[in-house]
């Protein structure tokens, strides 16, 4: 058995100010659990997870560079 470092079995304990838990709607017992290898939140009152989206990439947007002209402003003639 390989022995675990500490930073690998470290779990953060946070709980999120004014979080009101989508399930049961309880103010302030939303708790969010950061590991080195994912985040989820908890709610203490009805045991409700939802795990943190991982990275999501951007979609890929077209990059078209900027188009640059010379404008000239002539006066007006007085007719």
């Amino acid at each position: 058995m390989a022995l675990m470092n500490k930073d690998e079995t470290a779990m953060k304990r946070r709980f999120i100010a004014g979080a009101k838990c989508p399930k049961c709607g309880a103010m302030d017992r939303v708790v969010m659990l950061t590991t080195a290898e994912h985040e989820w939140i908890e709610c203490i009152e009805c045991d409700y997870t939802e795990n943190r989206p991982t990275h999501i990439e951007a979609p890929d947007v077209p990059t078209v560079a900027d188009e640059v002209g010379v404008i000239q402003f002539k006066p007006r003639s007085k007719s």
